[in-house]
């Protein structure tokens, strides 16, 4: 990560460097650099917005408070999402993730969901209740994984972190991080192979047809699509608001006073961020999840 400051560009690890030293400005700038990247991974593991908004805030207060732990023998970002990854897999299970099984019965079903496109939608809405049930899809899958294994997914194939990152961050062997890789690739290509479109045109699967099956189930409501209509502009906002919330958060860390309950009076008055997903065409094939 690179933050851009003033006319030059300023690392991740030198914004916490210069935070633990006692810059405002740094500390600032280095939440505003974390919180989408923490949004992101909090909303890939938990599959649903209003608990990675919540998992968010309490990670962005556990970065800032525990700021003076962070002893330079790593890259920050590893140590970020350290306390991120390992905050997320204390987190008690919410009701998406808890309504998601595993593989097997995911897959059955997609496969009873497989209806008849409804031609007489307008293809505006068309559009988006396709890409709503798509996202639906995508963080379904991701929920058939265990929690370790989706953990040890994400930081390699989504995020793109080395065996060496990753198994750091879990606190196991690189063997063993290696091994939940592949054992989560194995779990998504049997929900994926022979039955997604947009893999293979071949496949019968197609968003399309799954709308009716997901509107039945109350998966899919055609006036509240939180997936599809993430908000572009919110992200702005939430940095505007921000502002003032980053400033007290400094006052309180760099005098020893910040605790994770004054932090989260502060968080919880402004809205993380919610960032709009990747275009389809960067979702499919190997990176259907990234």
């Amino acid at each position: 990560m690179t933050a851009h400051r003033g006319n030059g560009a300023v690392t991740v690890d030198e914004l916490a460097r210069r935070a633990g030293d006692g810059d405002r400005e740094a500390l600032s700038a280095l939440v505003r650099e974390l919180q989408h990247p923490m949004y992101r991974l909090a909303l890939r593991f938990l599959g649903d917005p209003d608990d990675a908004q919540d998992a968010c805030q309490e990670i962005l207060i556990r970065i800032v408070t525990r700021l003076g732990t962070f002893e330079g023998r790593s890259k920050f970002t590893t140590w970020a999402y350290t306390v991120a990854t390992r905050s997320l897999l204390r987190t008690r299970k919410r009701v998406v993730e808890s309504s998601v099984h595993s593989a097997e019965r995911f897959a059955a079903l997609l496969d009873a969901g497989m209806g008849d496109v409804d031609t007489t939608i307008e293809e505006a809405e068309y559009g988006l209740l396709c890409e709503e049930v798509r996202v639906s899809c995508t963080y379904g899958m991701l929920l058939c994984l265990s929690r370790d294994q989706r953990a040890a997914y994400l930081l390699a194939d989504v995020i793109g972190l080395t065996d060496v990152e990753g198994a750091e961050i879990l606190d196991c062997t690189r063997a063993a991080f290696r091994q939940r890789v592949t054992r989560a690739r194995r779990t998504l290509r049997q929900v994926i192979d022979n039955r997604c479109g947009l893999i293979d045109p071949a496949n019968p699967c197609r968003c399309g047809r799954q709308i009716a099956a997901s509107q039945a189930a109350g998966i899919l409501r055609p006036d509240h699509l939180r997936l599809a209509e993430h908000p572009r502009q919110e992200i702005r906002v939430w940095i505007e608001r921000t502002e003032e919330a980053n400033r007290q958060i400094q006052l309180r860390a760099l005098v020893g006073e910040a605790d994770e309950r004054r932090c989260a009076e502060i968080i919880e008055t402004v809205h993380p961020p919610r960032q709009a997903e990747p275009p389809p065409e960067q979702q499919c094939g190997p990176g259907i999840l990234r």
